[in-house]
């Protein structure tokens, strides 16, 4: 308690909460949402510091933060590569949560069209993705002849993402997670 934190993101949280509780981080019926926000509200933010998606990468390589949700690339960042080993304990919930999906996309019409394909082809070679993994220590799920040219050890294995799930557009619903997320982010304790 004190030296905790959580994303400032409201389908993350929410969506933690819901995959917690055995429910689709999509979840939309009202009761369940409900629950959800109760279980963060009540068991969850009282040992947090605060939410905070900017400087938690900061504040646990500084020791301000001893535990922190978020990005682990970010975090693997700030804490000096000597210093992660002994430093991070990182790890995916068994109960999985959100996911995200990082993607390069070309606009239809684009002038450069060829030039933005040569560069994503360019990322792919398996030489050049090789660097990518080992920078930000993911598994090597897209480009599996990369994975066998890198030098770190991946953060996580590709299997610990099976309990996960990809956020997906819940429409007009995304006002019930704005209403639970005023509850939980703007209400004193």
């Amino acid at each position: 308690k004190g030296h905790m934190s959580m994303m400032d993101d409201m389908r993350e949280i929410i969506g933690d909460a819901l995959a917690y509780q055995g429910l689709s981080v999509n979840t939309v019926d009202d009761a369940k949402l409900q629950a959800a926000a109760d279980l963060i509200n009540n068991q969850w933010k009282p040992n947090l510091v605060k939410f905070d998606a900017e400087g938690f990468g900061k504040s646990f390589a500084s020791g301000d933060f001893w535990v922190c949700q978020g990005y682990a690339e970010v975090v693997y960042g700030e804490v000096p590569e000597d210093k992660q080993e002994a430093m991070i304990d990182f790890f995916i919930p068994k109960e999985g949560g959100p996911q995200y999906l990082d993607s390069m996309v070309i606009l239809k019409g684009a002038k450069h069209y060829d030039r933005a394909m040569q560069f994503i082809n360019f990322i792919h070679r398996p030489e050049i993705y090789a660097m990518f993994l080992d920078e930000f220590r993911f598994p090597g799920f897209v480009n599996l002849e990369a994975d066998k040219l890198r030098t770190t050890v991946p953060m996580y294995k590709a299997e610990d993402m099976n309990k996960g799930e990809l956020k997906l557009d819940v429409g007009e619903d995304l006002e019930k997670f704005n209403e639970k997320w005023e509850t939980i982010r703007f209400t004193a304790e």
